[in-house]
């Protein structure tokens, strides 16, 4: 029997500017199961990453956050003091950030961030040998082929990759319930870049725990992720189903993503483009925010913009659901 592990309702971001408030997420609703990887998707600019930063409270102080219920095993985390969240986050709740070297102490080794989350998580008299072995543990899955000399090494001494390796690692040895991954490959080669996807595959066979993965590549969405949310300009625009997504997407932008990932596996001279960019964050509400750049918008358009059921597929936000030519793509 599936289990819910994180629902969230109706969460909406913004960020106080002098000039105005710019809301980057709104009327954010989803759900993660447990065991199961969520694929987070969408250009920079669509709200993704601030989505998920609001989960675990890691917005910068000019940011509000409003939701009906943030619910985790439950218990809705919304309501916790910064006391109580605190005791979840790096524990329950992690985040594995993009840039791997901006997430270590460089002027300290690869085994002292594993010797004080241990201390953190396990109290100040864990022993050191026991929190040792563990770590060379997590790192030998993490694929580390030496974890006992990677503990010794700094990290400007260790390539993206393998640091990369070690922070899944060091976020893995705390066994969270839920790990959320912003863009991890980013600015990794391509082979290295399947390494880490095919390591991540693997911990979410050999653990229990929860995966919302953020990236804005459609074809690495498909290949780790069960279920999919397409975001633009702060909202939902498409989520269902992996395959039902990427076979028969609906959203006239979910259909430009898929196709220019068909392309980019194919042997195109020419990618499609969607013309124009994400707008700037203040956005009229009665009106589509994809209409600008959207090649079937006509004024009726904007009186139906709320989310609604596809039977079969998901829920999308827009009325000319599955119009288009990249309605049914072919794998």
């Amino acid at each position: 029997m599936t289990e819910t592990l994180l629902e969230v309702n109706d969460l909406n971001v913004a960020f106080r500017l002098a000039s105005a408030n710019l809301t980057v997420s709104s009327d954010v609703s989803f759900s993660v199961d447990r065991g199961k990887v969520l694929g987070l998707i969408g250009e920079s600019g669509s709200g993704k990453t601030v989505t998920s930063k609001a989960i675990l409270r890691l917005l910068p102080k000019n940011a509000s956050l409003e939701a009906n219920a943030i619910r985790f095993k439950g218990r809705d985390i919304s309501t916790l003091t910064e006391a109580e969240f605190n005791r979840l986050r790096g524990t329950e709740l992690a985040m594995i950030f993009q840039d791997p070297v901006g997430s270590f102490n460089p002027v300290k080794t690869i085994g002292w961030h594993f010797r004080t989350v241990g201390k953190l998580h396990r109290g100040a008299g864990a022993p050191r040998g026991e929190i040792m072995k563990e770590a060379k543990e997590v790192l030998a899955k993490a694929d580390i082929a030496d974890p006992e000399n990677a503990l010794r090494k700094y990290p400007h001494q260790m390539s993206g990759g393998m640091l990369q390796r070690c922070l899944i690692a060091l976020v893995m040895f705390s066994k969270p319930s839920l790990i959320v991954a912003d863009e991890p490959t980013t600015n990794l080669d391509n082979l290295v870049e399947r390494q880490i996807l095919d390591l991540f595959d693997k911990l979410r066979r050999e653990t229990d725990a929860s995966f919302i993965f953020i990236t804005h590549d459609m074809t690495i969405a498909e290949m780790i992720s069960d279920s999919v949310i397409v975001m633009y300009a702060g909202q939902i625009v498409e989520q269902g189903p992996t395959e039902a997504l990427m076979r028969r997407p609906q959203h006239p932008y979910t259909q430009g993503l898929v196709r220019t990932a068909r392309e980019l596996e194919g042997e195109v001279e020419t990618l499609t483009e969607i013309s124009g960019e994400i707008g700037t964050g203040v956005h009229p509400e009665n009106r589509c925010r994809f209409a600008p750049r959207c090649p079937l918008y006509e004024t009726a358009c904007d009186h139906a913009i709320a989310l609604r059921p596809v039977e079969g597929h998901g829920l999308v936000r827009c009325i000319k659901a599955g119009q288009g030519a990249a309605n049914e793509v072919t794998p």
